[in-house]
This record gives structure tokens, C-alpha cells and sequence, in this order.
């Protein structure tokens, strides 16, 4: 069992550089070979599923990091398993939907299906997870992979713009749940979901009593803006919309059945766990039910069909954020059918628009019309998919919506808080959501069919009918049939989540309360459309003071405004000036300390005793400290590049010489080596440079005023580094560190050179950055060292051109800027 679930998890992050050779080979038949992926984590999961211990609740682990309390463990339950069908099949039908609608009108396609399915194993990884710390990882890999699909057409500003938005609002929330999530860990000592469920959460509260239940309360919080900011939950509701500007395939897969409902997901998983705690209902309920409301009436005042998709699955998540909260802490029921519900029908939705942008050209409901008598099998499947978003009868949506005005009606009638407002908010969000569904199916294909879109108009291929007809489908069988999905949710029920109560779905449940409220929703949303029409509906808009999106852009690029701002009145852009800010700062930090622990610093061991002159007038090293100082007046007084380098390098050798009178041979064998390095590449920069540049340098002699500020800051910074060094080598620790390092050298790091050991064991991650920091400066210096081909123009410009460096002009007009110099 272990095998295929990694397999599964792992295989289409393995598939990544087969797909992007692919693309490159084949071109758009790429999708081909990607679908092949999909399909076998489906088969995967499916296997997993129809074992026989479905039923049963397996943890798989494997050692990570344990000295961190982290491992890869995964956890093979019913909402893993649901998630993990979701995300493979909806991977299926969108890569077999991507293979016809990315034809060879698009490029990169090996580079697409590689982030989809790079992004799919991020999802299935998520969803498997039994760590919290692993499914942070994987939580971030689906921001990361989710930016760069979201951004493919990258040429365009509006996908630079949403790419760019969902990065930084999904990332940045992200963080704060990483917060919460090691609070919780810190606080329970643990971070395994199945341990924090089965007795560590309560254990921990029961222990610290309600000083504790504060703590928790705000971890809970923290994780849960991660998962409020990943399901585009108000206030972050405004980045879905505008993240549709990624190709359709998608916006089907990640913002319609995937991606956004991650945090749905991430608040079931942590149902059993959090449901406990006070905050649990008054945060879900209230941000929930109004980003349902917000949604439904964004959604309804919007004009792009894509962005009128956007808002109503922001609406239906914020249901389903809502639903959560006001289950009460034995348990939810039916969650699972609301998700699958909504997965057919928008998944559904968001390819039809795609062959409706594909074959008309646009997809402004202002614009479009009349494509039933072009597009009559897809006016169908459109149909059903709408009539099961807006919950008509005979559809899933339908039986859906009616266990959702079941369970608001209990909760109106129970004690809990605010039982009032859920009802009350799904009915008028579904009164709204009755009102663009009629629209959207009204303005796309009845009336008449404008001339420009008779003019663009194409027939799509009938390979991109076959995804949306299967979900389109699925939304019929079953709605008619609802029966047949109940043993799949009986099976797939969790502890800790799910009621434990028999589930037998059916179409016809009497003349109940729900049936009557279902059937004025839609009786007032007929007549309301009737009233509106489509003429106001098309000359409405969100209020600019509702988007979000507008303030989250204009701050953004604002910031280099700001940072430039700051960077002048501090002065950073002008190194002469900044220096002595940084350097007084210091003085002032140092001159505090001094005035006010100034009698304890006078009592320090090295400032008491007999001293001895010829312990400090040593004449070697006086010697050596002598031609250093020779060397740095050199550095000060000489003119030409070169030797004020080599007298830099002196300076740095000579040091290396000081190590070696104080018999520190690695720090001199170190020295030697950054010196050398340092010399030679700086030798090979000043060497691009043509000698115009070195002659024709400014130099401005500075005022008497400015000359004498500069040597009282470097006297006074020499003194202060002078007492910083005496004052560290005189305060010794009474057990110094270097002990423990020779003493534990063997044994635990099993080395007998301590130096080393330090390195690579003991301060690892140290090592591990310093090397990160070379690697990236040595990628910067092969950069600016690679001669590029100057063009002709550049050649005539001399000194005036760019020195030797790699641009690469568009237009003869921007190669003749450089000659009319």
C-alpha cells in the first residue's frame, strides 16, 4: 500500500522533465503522453479506494527530519481519498480538455503540462498529508506551482498582475499559518493530525486549563487566515477573479475544483481537532456566510463570463467555509456531496466558457448571443451544468441545495450562535445565484447573434466537448438518481467528522419546508430577472470601493515609489553619505552603553593589572601591523584601479602573515584563499572596463567641512571596533564553547579535526548558507564575466555603449540610439 501511494503522489511530480521534453518535441500532442499521468493516479487512488480495508483509517510513515519532529507521513482515509479522486479525475478531464483547446495557436506546451502536473502532486500531497509540517510544504509547492500556471501566458500584463496577486495573498497568509501550526506543535508536542484528534489536542487544554485554551485559540486563528486566504475567503476574496486570466484549463482545475478548495479542505481536516474551541463558529459563521452573500451578488453584477464563474465559486466556498461552522462538534454530514456538487457543475461551467471564448472570441455577456444555432450540443450541456448551480430539480444541485436549507433550518431552531443569519444569507445568495445563472446562459446563447461574433465565430474541435459532457453528466445521473452516490459517502465517511447516520439520498423528500423555500427561490428569481432583465444587469458594476483588487495593486505598485522615497531620505543611494549615518548609529549605540555601564567595562580583567610593553610592542608583529598600515594609505592615496587593488590584496596578505605569527594556520590558509579569489576576479571585472572609463572618472575634492567629518568618523569607528575587540577578548565565559566542541568531535560528530567538525555537524546550516551565498555570487560574477557579441552599432558608440555586456535590441531604431550618441 505504501508503494502506490507514493506512486501516486509522486508520479506526476517525476513526469515533469518527460513533459517539458515532450513539448518541446511534439509541440501541442504533448497532452497525450500528460495524460497518461493523471490517469494512472487515478487508477492509483482508485485501487487504494476499492481495497479491503477501505474502511480503515492507515498511516504511513517514513523517517524526514526526526531531530525536527518531521516526517513523511500520510494518512489513507475517507477525505483523502475523496480529495485525492477529486484531484486526479478533474486531472484527467482537464488535460484531455487542455490537449484540444491549447492548439498550436499556444507555445510551451510541454512547460504547461509540466507546472499542471507539478501542481497536481503538490494537491495529492496536501490532501495525504498526516503531518502538519509536511502539508505546509506541499501547501506552499501548490502557491508556487498555482503562480506559474496562473502567469503562463506571461507576456500579458493581466496575468503578470493575477499570477503576482495570488502569490503574494495566498504566500503571505500562508506564513501566518505556518505560525499557527508550529504554536500548535510547541503547545501539544506534537504536529501528527491522527495524535492531536485521538487525545493530544484535549490532553494539553486539560493540563494548562484556560490560559492554555487562549493559546490554542490563537493558533487556530493563524491557520485559519491560511486556509480563509487560500479558499478566497473575505477579506481575500479578490484574487480568485482576477487569477482567471490563466489559460481556462486552468481556471477549470485549480479555481473551480482544486486549488480553492484547499482550505475547505484544510478546515475538515481539522474539524475533530478545532471544532472544540469558542472561536470555531463565530469565525466561520460570520466570514463564511458573508463572503457567500458577497460572492453571489460580485458574481451577479459582473460582466466577463469567467469572472461571473469566479464570484459564484467564491460564493460556494464561503458556503461551505460557513457549513463547516455551524456543525456542531459531533460531527458534519453531507459535506462531502456539496463538494462533489459543486466540482461537476463549475468544472463544467469554466470549460464551456473556454469553447465559448475559443469559438466566439470573447467572453463579455455584453458582447455575445445567439450561439444555440451554433453551438447546440453545447447549449445542452451548458443547461444542465447551470440548472445544477442555480439548483433546479432533476439536477445534483438540487439535492444539494436541499440538505443545505435542511441543515440551516436545524440550526435555525437550535440555540447556537447567530442561528438566524446562515439561513437567512443562503436563501438571498440563492435568490442571486438564480439571477446569473439565467443570465449566463440567456446572454451566451439565445437572442440574437451579433454580426462580430458571426464574423469570428469557429467551430471548436469535439474533443473539447467530451470533459464538460461527462461532468455535464454527471450532474444529471446523479440528480435523478441520487441514491447512487450514497454508498461512495458511506464509505468515504471520517471519524471525528462525519455524523455517524445512515445516508440514503433521494430526489423526492415531500412537501417539506426546504422543498417550499426551494421552490420560492426559484419563483422570485424568475420574476426578479424578469423585472431586471439584461439590459440593467449589463449597465451594473461592482462599486470601486469593493475592489479589493484595485487597492491591492495600486499598494503594490506603490511599494517602489515608497522604497525609493525612503531611500533618499536615509541617503542609501549615496554611499559617502550613508556610511557616516550607519557608523553614527553605532557610535551612539556604543556611547550609550559606555555612559551608562561605563564603571563595569573600567572593571573588566584585561584593564586592571600590571602591564607590560614589551607583551604589546612585540617588534614582528609591530612590523607586520606597520606595513599594513603602509598599505591602506596606498589604497587611499593611489589613483589607478589596479594598484589600489593590489594594494587592497596586500593589506588582506599581510593579514594572512599576522594569522601566522598567532599560530592560526587554517585562518590563514582561509585568508589566502579569499584574497587570491577576491584579486582575480576583480582583475577580471576592472579588465571589461575600457580605459575610458578609469580616465574619464569624476573626482570631486570634498569641502574642509566634509574632509574633517570624514576623518573623525573613521577615527572614532577605529576606536570603537578597537574597544569592541579588546572588550570581547577580555570577557571571558566561565565555560568556554570550544571545550564542548573538542570534547563531543568524536563522539558525536565523528571527527578529530574540531574545525571541520564545527563546519560541516555542529554549525551545518550555517555552512550550508555561507555555501549558498558563494553559489549565487559566483552565478552573478560568470555573469558580468561572459563576453557577449557587440552589435556594430554598439562597437561605433565606444566608451558611450554598453561595456561587453549582452543587450539585445528589438528594432534598428534602438541599435541607432546608441550611434546617434
Amino acid at each position: 500500500m505504501t508503494a502506490v501511494l507514493l506512486a501516486a503522489i509522486l508520479l506526476p511530480m517525476l513526469s515533469v522533465p518527460l513533459l517539458v521534453w515532450a513539448g518541446a518535441r511534439w509541440g501541442s500532442r504533448a497532452g497525450r503522453v500528460a495524460l497518461v499521468v493523471p490517469l494512472t493516479s487515478l487508477a492509483l487512488i482508485g485501487w487504494l479506494l476499492s481495497g479491503a480495508e477501505a474502511m480503515t483509517e492507515r498511516v504511513v510513515t517514513i523517517p524526514w527530519i526526526p531531530s525536527l519532529g518531521i516526517e513523511l507521513s500520510f494518512i489513507v482515509d475517507g477525505l483523502s481519498l475523496f480529495f485525492g479522486l477529486v484531484v486526479s479525475a478533474m486531472g484527467v478531464l482537464v488535460t484531455l480538455y487542455a490537449s484540444s483547446y491549447l492548439d498550436d495557436h499556444y507555445r510551451d506546451h510541454g512547460r504547461f503540462y509540466a507546472y499542471l502536473m507539478l501542481f497536481m502532486a503538490s494537491m495529492l500531497g496536501c490532501v495525504f498529508s498526516e503531518n502538519l509540517l509536511l502539508l505546509f510544504v506541499f501547501w506552499e509547492m501548490t502557491g508556487i506551482s498555482s503562480f506559474l500556471l496562473i502567469g503562463f501566458l506571461h507576456d500579458k500584463q493581466d496575468s503578470r498582475d493575477g499570477a503576482r496577486m495570488a502569490l503574494f495573498t495566498t504566500g503571505g497568509a500562508g506564513l501566518a499559518m505556518l505560525a499557527g501550526v508550529v504554536l500548535l506543535g510547541e503547545v501539544t508536542g506534537t504536529y501528527s493530525l491522527v495524535a492531536l484528534r485521538d487525545g493530544a489536542m484535549t490532553q494539553s487544554m486539560a493540563e494548562h486549563g484556560a490560559s492554555w485554551d487562549g493559546i490554542l485559540t490563537v493558533a487556530f486563528v493563524l491557520m485559519m487566515i491560511g486556509a480563509l486566504a487560500k479558499s478566497a475567503q473575505f477579506p481575500f476574496h479578490y484574487w480568485l477573479p482576477n487569477a482567471m486570466a490563466a489559460p481556462t484549463p486552468v481556471s477549470a482545475y485549480l479555481h473551480s475544483a482544486t486549488m480553492v478548495k484547499l482550505g475547505v479542505f484544510f478546515i475538515a481536516r481539522i474539524f475533530p481537532i478545532a471544532a472544540m474551541l469558542e472561536a470555531w463558529t463565530p469565525l466561520l459563521v460570520s466570514i463564511g456566510f458573508l463572503t457567500m452573500l458577497l460572492g453571489a451578488i460580485f458574481a451577479l453584477l459582473s460582466h466577463d463570463l469567467k469572472g461571473v464563474l469566479a464570484y459564484s465559486t467564491v460564493s460556494q466556498l464561503g458556503f461551505l467555509v460557513g457549513f463547516y461552522g455551524m456543525s456542531n462538534t459531533d460531527g458534519a454530514s453531507l459535506d462531502l456531496l456539496h463538494v462533489a456538487s459543486h466540482v461537476f457543475y463549475k468544472g463544467c461551467l469554466f470549460m464551456v466558457v473556454g469553447i465559448v471564448d475559443h469559438a466566439a472570441g470573447s467572453r463579455d455577456l455584453r458582447k455575445l448571443g445567439g450561439l444555440s444555432r451554433r453551438l447546440p450540443a453545447l447549449t445542452i450541456i451548458t443547461l444542465i451544468a447551470a440548472a445544477s448551480m442555480a439548483g433546479l430539480p432533476g439536477t445534483m444541485g438540487f439535492i444539494s441545495k436541499e440538505y443545505m436549507l435542511k441543515a440551516k433550518f436545524d440550526h435555525w431552531h437550535s440555540d447556537a450562535w447567530l442561528n438566524w443569519l446562515p439561513l437567512t444569507l443562503v436563501i438571498i445568495a440563492s435568490l442571486v445565484k438564480v439571477l446569473f445563472s439565467i443570465r449566463l446562459v440567456r446572454s451566451t446563447f439565445f437572442g440574437p447573434l451579433p454580426s462580430e461574433i458571426d464574423e469570428h465565430f469557429h467551430k471548436p474541435s469535439g474533443w473539447m466537448l467530451i470533459s464538460p459532457a461527462i461532468l455535464a453528466g454527471c450532474c444529471l445521473t446523479f440528480g435523478l438518481w441520487p441514491d447512487l452516490i450514497s454508498p461512495a459517502l458511506r464509505t468515504l465517511s471520517v471519524e471525528g467528522l462525519h455524523l455517524e447516520t445512515s445516508i440514503h439520498l433521494k430526489i423526492w423528500h415531500g412537501w417539506t419546508r426546504e422543498f417550499w423555500t426551494s421552490l420560492g427561490i426559484m419563483g422570485l428569481g424568475a420574476f426578479a430577472w424578469l423585472l431586471l432583465g439584461a439590459g440593467r444587469l449589463n449597465r451594473a458594476g461592482i462599486p470601486s470601493w469593493l475592489r479589493f483588487d484595485q487597492a491591492f495593486n495600486a499598494f503594490m505598485n506603490a511599494i517602489p515609489a515608497i522604497a525609493k522615497k525612503i531611500t533618499s531620505l536615509t541617503r542609501a543611494d549615496r554611499p559617502m553619505d550613508y556610511l557616516p549615518i550607519i557608523l553614527g548609529t553605532i557610535f551612539v549605540s556604543v556611547g550609550s552603553l559606555i555612559v551608562v555601564h561605563g564603571a563595569r567595562l573600567l572593571e573588566l580583567t584585561g584593564l586592571r593589572g600590571d602591564w607590560r610593553v614589551s607583551e604589546l610592542l612585540d617588534p614582528l608583529r609591530s612590523f607586520v601591523l606597520l606595513l599594513v598600515a603602509i598599505a591602506v594609505l596606498m589604497v587611499t592615496t593611489l589613483r589607478r584601479w589596479t594598484t589600489q587593488l593590489v594594494a587592497l590584496g596586500t593589506v588582506g596578505f599581510l593579514l594572512t602573515f599576522y594569522f601566522v605569527l598567532f599560530r592560526a594556520p587554517d585562518l590563514a590558509m582561509t585568508q589566502i584563499l579569499v584574497e587570491a579569489a577576491t584579486l582575480i576576479l576583480v582583475l577580471m571585472l576592472l579588465s571589461r572596463f575600457p580605459r575610458a572609463a578609469e580616465t574619464g572618472e569624476r573626482e570631486s575634492r570634498p569641502a574642509a567641512t566634509r574632509r574633517i567629518m570624514n576623518i573623525v568618523v573613521a577615527v572614532i569607528a577605529g576606536l570603537t571596533v578597537t574597544a569592541f575587540t579588546f572588550v570581547v577578548a577580555t570577557s571571558k565565559h566561565a565555560e568556554p564553547a570550544g571545550d564542548f566542541y573538542l570534547k563531543q568531535s568524536v563522539p558525536a560528530a565523528k571527527g578529530t579535526n574540531a574545525v571541520n567538525t564545527i563546519l560541516v555537524d555542529f554549525r551545518g546550516f550555517d555552512t550550508l548558507m555561507e555555501v549558498t551565498v558563494l553559489l549565487i555570487a559566483t552565478l552573478g560574477a560568470l555573469g558580468l564575466l561572459m563576453r557577449y557579441r557587440r552589435t556594430e552599432a554598439e562597437a561605433k558608440a565606444g566608451p558611450m555603449g554598453p561595456p561587453g555586456m549582452g543587450v539585445i535590441h528589438e528594432t534598428d531604431a534602438e541599435r541607432e540610439r546608441w550611434t546617434d550618441r
